[in-house]
């Protein structure tokens, strides 16, 4: 390991530094805009700094590619400064890349609503890019210690954007939950880490891997193992330590709830993945099996409460978070194939078109929430006639969540269940398909509403959101969409179709993030 600081020797983590370095020139640029006459920020400087977040997310996605072409195949291609404390491999790159666009789409989506002050969007986009940074180094990380305070950076700005909306009655509950979850999961957490580390006499993964492979899997590896995991499930949101997220959710923007519903459950769910790889070998083949079956049971158990307790929920951005929690069931079958690459490359497939699906769901659901002061069920009645490509592509975005053809979903949740079925899971393939009709009947209640309900006359809709007095929502029949969240629509409903259309390219794309395409 060199001990001089170069450039050169900074080039894996140029991504990195790139998004470090945004979100303060955003702070600089809000300080530089403001007009000493106006403590908020006029809509040009609004649009200045979304140009500068999107600019910075821009650079880092350049960089990662650049790091490209000296990946090759799936193992280490830098051996200088952080190498010790980070994979530097293609799915690093394939982490900083998905994010990175994952959190575009995001902004846009925050734009488009345009909740809240505008001296607060600073805040909120450095926020924004703390979690996203936390979340990197979260599925990259292979020391224990970088893996923990990589959590916290992920979490804490989570907490508090589950909380920025400060007008809503529901947004302080929210976030106490999620707070209070998050401080008890990542106790235990660095409480197994601390057991790992006076076990192996050591922090990283390999290392503790090798001692493992000699010395054996004692009772206590086991506690400390389990208390590792539940830091990660807590991010994953897998059952029993999912409460925090339904709740979260619905006091949330929209665009917070996005965020949150792919990233923060992808970046654990890969780091749960890089968990399985690295440890997998130096288990016995009957250690090996019993954590199957352990982790199996959770899978099944999460995609199966949250399938069955979604079908009572009144709030949309609800009934979406007990859909996100069971996807993060099927996701987590896709982390057990991980006998060879290819059951990576399945997993990887599913959050592609997750992120497009979630997205879209989401966009949705904030636009009628924004209009009509509610996510409640019943203000997407008539949907389908007030606007008819508002529906069109709300019931595109369910179906595909579903899992139904001719959309991505259809494509992604059959990639996995071919990865099962090849490993002879087959009690997870069939567990799948009956959670799949299981969810079918919840997805539906929105599009009944959007075309087979009517808005009753003259109603008032109620609002679940403490506007400030200056703030007047109109009537449902005034439902507009704004250009930007249009265009973000588009995107994510073309996406679906053709990447079902390019069923194999999906497959391939996953795979050549290995150096496995054919």
């Amino acid at each position: 390991m060199t001990n001089v600081v170069t450039i050169e020797s900074l080039r894996p983590i140029w991504p990195l530094l790139v998004l470090v370095v945004t979100p303060g020139l955003v702070l600089l640029g809000a300080i530089a805009g403001k007009d000493s006459s106006e403590p908020n920020l006029g809509p040009t400087g609004r649009r200045s700094l979304l140009a500068v977040a999107l600019f910075g997310l821009a650079a880092a996605v350049v960089c990662a590619l650049l790091l490209w072409p000296v990946a090759g195949q799936s193992g280490q291609f830098s051996t200088g400064w952080f190498s010790d404390y980070l994979f530097f491999d293609p799915l690093y790159l394939f982490v900083t890349i998905f994010l990175c666009l994952f959190l575009a789409g995001v902004l846009v989506l925050s734009s488009s609503l345009g909740h809240g002050p505008a001296w607060e969007w600073p805040v909120f986009l450095a926020l924004l890019f703390g979690s996203l940074v936390g979340l990197i180094l979260l599925a990259s990380a292979r020391h224990l210690l970088f893996l923990a305070i990589a959590l916290e950076m992920a979490s804490l700005p989570s907490y508090v954007l589950v909380g920025f909306r400060r007008f809503n009655r529901k947004s302080a509950e929210g976030a106490a939950k999620y707070v209070i979850f998050g401080a008890v999961c990542s106790a235990l957490m660095l409480y197994g880490i601390s057991l790992l580390y006076g076990i192996a006499g050591s922090f990283d993964w390999p290392k503790i891997a090798q001692h493992f492979a000699t010395a054996g899997l004692s009772p206590l590896a086991v506690a400390a193992l389990v208390c590792l995991l539940i830091g990660l499930a807590f991010k994953i949101s897998l059952v029993p330590v999912h409460f925090w997220c339904p709740d979260a959710f619905e006091a949330a923007g929209a665009d917070v709830a996005a965020w949150l519903s792919v990233a923060s459950k992808s970046a654990a769910l890969l780091a749960l993945a890089r968990l399985l790889q690295v440890l997998g070998p130096s288990l016995t083949p009957a250690v090996r099996d019993h954590v199957l079956t352990a982790l199996s049971t959770v899978a099944v158990v999460t995609m199966t409460v949250a399938n069955l307790s979604a079908y009572w929920q009144t709030s949309v951005k609800r009934l979406l978070a007990y859909s996100s929690i069971a996807h993060a069931g099927y996701l987590t079958c896709g982390v057990l194939v991980l006998a060879d690459t290819t059951g990576l490359a399945a997993l990887v497939a599913y959050i592609l078109v997750y992120l497009l699906m979630n997205l879209g769901a989401f966009t949705v659901a904030g636009l009628v929430e924004r209009q009509t002061g509610s996510d409640h069920l019943d203000r997407f009645d008539g949907l389908g006639d007030r606007q008819p490509r508002l529906a069109a592509a709300m019931t595109i975005f369910l179906f595909s969540l579903v899992g139904l053809p001719p959309l991505a979903g259809f494509a992604a949740k059959w990639i996995l269940l071919c990865a099962l079925w090849r490993h002879h899971l087959t009690v997870l393939v069939v567990a799948i398909l009956a959670n799949t009709l299981f969810s079918l009947f919840y997805y539906l209640r929105i599009t009944r509403a959007m075309y087979f309900s009517r808005p009753a006359p003259d109603e008032k809709p109620p609002s679940d959101i403490d506007h400030a007095p200056t703030i007047d929502h109109p009537p449902p029949a005034a439902l507009a969409v704004p250009a930007l969240a249009a265009v973000l629509l588009a995107v994510c409903a073309a996406g679906l179709v053709a990447l079902f259309l390019a069923w194999g390219l999906l497959h391939s794309l996953s795979l050549s993030f290995f150096g496995l395409a054919s």
